[in-house]
């Protein structure tokens, strides 16, 4: 597969090829799906032992949660620069068994909110806000629970690597 961005042609990431690893859609640098799925795997996420995904999710294991970004709010600007940001995280959890995926995104929420002033790879995070409890998102065609939870984030600002 091939994109093009501007008139420059470009190979798209590994993760994005047909055949590839899902291990994520972004390559370079330290993104907040890294970091949380970092965290919820080493410190204090302990009750987590399923795969985890960052971006999207292949349709096996049936055991899986996924993170991806889903946007957020403004930065929050000072003196002419941003202070912090405020990313949206959406995690998806999928499950045969329906208490055990909501159970999971539960223990996770508690988990999380209870966190703040924590740095991750070198990022500080302030906090994170649960925006309501685990719901129901769907049923796949596999016959699979899936529960959702959102969280709003506050982290240092993200600087680039790039030349």
């Amino acid at each position: 597969l091939r994109a093009s961005l501007g008139a420059e042609p470009f190979d798209l990431p590994p993760c994005l090829k047909t055949g590839a690893e899902p291990v994520g859609v972004l390559t370079v640098g330290n993104f907040v799906e890294d970091d949380l799925a970092d965290y919820l795997t080493t410190s204090g996420g302990g009750g987590l032992t399923t795969t985890i995904y960052r971006g999207f999710m292949p349709e096996s294991p049936d055991e899986a949660l996924q993170i991806v970004v889903t946007g957020g709010y403004s930065d929050v600007h000072a003196f002419g620069r941003v202070v912090e940001e405020r990313p949206a995280v959406q995690m998806v959890r999928r499950s045969p068994v329906a208490n055990r995926a909501r159970a999971e995104l539960q223990y996770i929420k508690q988990f999380l909110s209870g966190s703040g002033d924590v740095t991750l790879n070198g990022t500080r995070y302030s906090w994170f806000s649960a925006l309501h409890p685990p719901f129901l998102l769907e049923r796949d065609t596999a016959n699979r629970w899936k529960f959702a939870l959102n969280f709003t984030v506050a982290k240092a600002p993200t600087t680039s690597t790039s030349t």
